[in-house]
C-alpha cells in the first residue's frame, strides 16, 4: 500500500523480505541510472540492525561493483573493529560486494579528536566532487523509535544549529543524563543529506510507524529530528515500511 506524505510517499509492506526487496531495488535503480550517466555511483547508509539485511543482500544485484563507492550516514567515534561500530557491520555484511570491487568508506579517520575526524570526513565527502559538495545518488536513512535520524537525537543542543551550517560533517557530543547519543558521534548535516538525488527512509515496527506520523504531524526539530527533516527536504522522500 502506498500512501502520499506530502511530496514523500509511505510504502507498507506486509514482510521485511519484500520490504528488503524495495529497498534493493531503489538501490539497484538508483546506481545503475548514475553510472550509465555519469560513469561511477556513490551512495551513503545508515547503521543499526534495520538495514544489516540489506547490505547481507548487495551481492544479489548485477551491478559493477567497482563503479560504485558506498560511506555512512553518520558513524558512533570507536576504532572501527568495535563493537560499536557501524563500520564493522556494514564492511562485515556488504563483504561479497566489496570483493567485486565496490569502495566502502568509513567516516571515522582519525580518532584523536572528534572535530578533527569530523573535518576530514568532510575532506573525504568533497573529495568525491573536486571539493565541492558531493551529490549521493542514494541515501539509506534509518530511523530510531525517539524519532532520530542519522545522529540528529531529540533534545540535543546540536539541533539548534543542524539545519543552518554550512558544514557538511559534524561532531556530536554525548548527551547528558544518560540520553542518547551515550558516545560520541560523527554525523553529516541537513545540508550534506538535501544533496540526495534520492532518499530511502527505511523503518520496521509499529513503535516506529507512529513515531514516524507523529513526528510529521509535529516537525519540532526539538522533539522529532526527522519530522523536522521530511518537513524541509527538498527532495520526495520514499518511505518503507514493514511490521
Amino acid at each position: 500500500m502506498t500512501e502520499a506524505l506530502g511530496i514523500h510517499r509511505l510504502r507498507s509492506f506486509d514482510s521485511a523480505a519484500e520490504a528488503e526487496t524495495a529497498v534493493l531495488a531503489a538501490i539497484a535503480e538508483s546506481l545503475s541510472a548514475a553510472i550509465a550517466e555519469r560513469g561511477q555511483a556513490l551512495w551513503i547508509g545508515a547503521g543499526g540492525g534495520t538495514p544489516k539485511p540489506v547490505y547481507q543482500q548487495l551481492d544479489t544485484l548485477d551491478l559493477p561493483w567497482d563503479k560504485v563507492t558506498l560511506s555512512q550516514v553518520d558513524e558512533r567515534f570507536v576504532p572501527v573493529d568495535d563493537a560499536a561500530s557501524n563500520t564493522k557491520m556494514m564492511a562485515e555484511a556488504a563483504a561479497p560486494v566489496i570483493a567485486k570491487g565496490m569502495r566502502f568508506d568509513t567516516l571515522i579517520r582519525d580518532l584523536s579528536d572528534a572535530g578533527l575526524c569530523a573535518q576530514q570526513a568532510e575532506a573525504l565527502l568533497r573529495g568525491f566532487n573536486d571539493g565541492d559538495a558531493p551529490e549521493f545518488d542514494l541515501t539509506l536513512l534509518g530511523m530510531g523509535p525517539d524519532k532520530h535520524y542519522a545522529s540528529i537525537f531529540p533534545g540535543h543542543a546540536l539541533n539548534a544549529t543542524v539545519y543552518d551550517t554550512d558544514a557538511l560533517v559534524l561532531p556530536v557530543v554525548p548527551a547528558s543524563g544518560g540520553a542518547e547519543p551515550r558516545l560520541p558521534r560523527i554525523t553529516l548535516t541537513v545540508k550534506a543529506l538535501n544533496r540526495s538525488r534520492r532518499i530511502v527512509l527505511y523503518i520496521t515496527g509499529q513503535e516506529k510507524r507512529d513515531a514516524l506520523m507523529a513526528a510529521i504531524a509535529d516537525p519540532n526539530p526539538d522533539t522529532a529530528p526527522i519530522g523536522a527533516f521530511l518537513a524541509q527536504c527538498p527532495v520526495p522522500v520514499d518511505i518503507v515500511w514493514c511490521p
